[in-house]
């Protein structure tokens, strides 16, 4: 069977590179296929990338934080650099087994402004 579309929707929009962002949380329940496509510009935006997951995270039924959770950083083979006046990354996960993840930018220095878009499938 192929691939189908669960989830698409922009988890950063307009956020201010001259400070650490954090996305969104997104519940990846039933998804084995998910990826973030991040835009930036600015002026020489540099920071890193990373994704965080957590088990303890979670939502009321109207979409607002039951519990915060705690948080882990995992170690992915590569994520993109964020550095230069404009660019773009795309970071693709397959096979997380966390109830729910996010993306978070790491300020190093310059300013900017970024874009992020989350978008999962279920295999």
């Amino acid at each position: 069977m192929a691939s189908r579309p669960i989830a698409k929707f922009p988890v950063i929009t307009n956020g201010d590179m001259s400070a650490d962002i954090t996305s969104l949380p997104s519940i990846i329940t039933n998804l084995s296929l998910m990826s973030y496509d991040i835009s930036w510009a600015g002026s020489s935006p540099v920071g890193v990338m990373s994704i965080q997951v957590s088990n303890t995270y979670s939502e009321n039924p109207d979409g607002s934080v039951n519990n915060p959770g705690k948080w882990t950083t995992v170690t992915l083979s590569s994520t993109p650099s964020v550095s230069g006046n404009t660019g773009n990354g795309f970071i693709d996960l397959s096979q997380l087994g966390a109830y729910a993840v996010r993306l978070v930018f790491t300020f190093t220095s310059g300013t900017g402004l970024m874009n992020a878009v989350f978008n999962a499938k279920a295999e």
